[in-house]
């Protein structure tokens, strides 16, 4: 009997036991599910309907917020702001009226925040989990001009992320262990958390690049950037290459992990985009996101077969993602 590791099934067991069963496709669906899918696209009339679901499993912290979240993230990869959301909400029998209205609370205030209707759902207690699972389903809609699609990926592309490495990563670690942590971190430390506990939505970079006419975009989630590197590229059948000094990594983000002896290249990072634009757009993509606030870099290119991190000099090959290293944590720490 084969035991699987906590988080996302791997890409190679989903492929066997999920995306190569899939006989029956719909005329109107465009795209559907596969590796390095953060969504599907259905045809309807002359517009996308863009969807996609996730639950929030790695944290009990700030979840109703974090659905909304980390699943509009993933309809923005697509140039399309989401314009509802979809709630299933599991409870244990444990739990209190005042822990739900909390949970519900921070869903209904994350949507009216970034406009988005909570259009239905699911509430239900269960003995199920002991503790309360939600799992969020986005919809948005755009014209299909406006729709970034991901068919034009080839060698020489370029490949940029925005903001900085593990960004939710740090958040979840810091609101799971502030114990822990309390006497490793700074004042400024504690102020760069916040400021990328605010960065964790993707929706006005995701309207400008689609706008700017990108190849594709990955919502960087568990795995890390590498992870979704190496998604990207075996999504293409093409190869990657990419430089870790190239790759930011706030200080603070660099003391949490070090101290939790993690990788941040491999950390959960929703709020990180990794978009792989043409050489000719590159320079129009990094101004527009000058213009809106949002920091961008360059980390490497597309290349014809293999998947290398260039890391002090030295070549290493880039590996299917494991089980993310937030979890990796927690097997040790609780």
């Amino acid at each position: 009997m084969i035991h699987l590791e906590i988080g996302k099934i791997s890409n190679e067991v989903l492929d066997e036991i999920l995306f190569s069963k899939i006989k029956y496709k719909h005329k109107d669906v465009l795209v559907g599910s596969g590796l390095a899918e953060d969504c599907s696209l259905i045809q309807c009339r002359d517009e996308i309907v863009v969807l996609s679901t996730d639950p929030i499993t790695a944290t009990a912290n700030n979840i109703g917020k974090l659905s909304v979240l980390v699943s509009g993230n993933d309809v923005a990869t697509k140039g399309v702001r989401p314009l509802g959301i979809m709630i299933t909400l599991l409870a244990p029998p444990s739990v209190t009226l005042e822990e739900l209205k909390v949970v519900i609370n921070d869903v209904i205030d994350e949507c009216n925040r970034m406009k988005i209707e909570l259009i239905g759902g699911h509430t239900e207690v269960t003995d199920a989990v002991n503790r309360i699972v939600i799992s969020a389903t986005s919809i948005g809609k755009a014209q299909k001009e406006r729709v970034v699609y991901g068919s034009s990926v080839e060698e020489g592309d370029c490949l940029v992320m925005t903001k900085t490495a593990a960004t939710e990563g740090t958040v979840i670690l810091y609101d799971d262990f502030q114990e822990k942590l309390k006497n490793l971190l700074t004042e400024e430390d504690r102020n760069q958390i916040e400021t990328m506990r605010n960065g964790l939505s993707v929706l006005e970079e995701g309207s400008v690049a689609g706008e700017v006419g990108v190849s594709y975009m990955h919502d960087v989630t568990e795995g890390g950037i590498l992870g979704a590197v190496w998604e990207v590229a075996e999504k293409f059948k093409t190869g990657v290459r990419i430089y870790e000094k190239n790759i930011p990594i706030l200080q603070v983000t660099q003391r949490i992990t070090d101290y939790f002896h993690i990788d941040p290249l491999q950390l959960i990072s929703s709020g990180v985009l990794l978009i792989v634009v043409k050489e000719k757009k590159k320079d129009v993509l990094f101004r527009r996101f000058n213009e809106i606030g949002v920091k961008s870099q360059e980390i490497g290119h597309i290349t014809k077969k293999e998947k290398i991190l260039v890391s002090n000099g030295r070549e290493c090959a880039i590996r299917s993602p494991k089980s993310d290293e937030l979890y990796r944590v927690y097997k040790e720490e609780l």
